[in-house]
């Protein structure tokens, strides 16, 4: 009987491991120009901090089902009007464009490309 309760308790050690890796994977390009999008004041948006999510700048949970270890990262809009999101994911003020995919670094990645 005591074999059995390790032997479980290994697969679901596995499994956690696979589903949520102690290193998180390195976000990845996912465009080289920001993305303007409406915000709405006091509503709560999910950015894509990954970069593989198909619905940029937002989250679509692509970061949970290739077990990226990464999580989108939520904010609450201030004010309602338009603002330039980043996609590059290089910002130093996610979730907002900062301008560093003006740098050569990010000009050169490929996207999907981790920098």
């Amino acid at each position: 009987p005591n074999h059995v309760c390790l032997y479980q308790r290994r697969d679901i050690s596995s499994w956690l491991a696979r589903w949520f890796p102690k290193t998180p994977a390195k976000s990845v390009v996912a465009l080289k120009t920001p993305i303007k999008v409406d915000l709405v004041a006091g509503k709560t948006y999910r950015w894509c901090v990954c970069g593989r999510s198909k619905k940029q700048p937002f989250c679509d949970g692509s970061h949970f089902f290739q077990h990226t270890g990464l999580s989108p990262l939520k904010f609450k809009a201030q004010k309602t009007g338009t603002v330039a999101l980043c996609t590059c994911k290089a910002t130093q003020r996610p979730p907002y464009c900062d301008g560093t995919h003006r740098s050569e670094q990010v000009q050169k990645a490929e996207v999907g490309s981790p920098l």
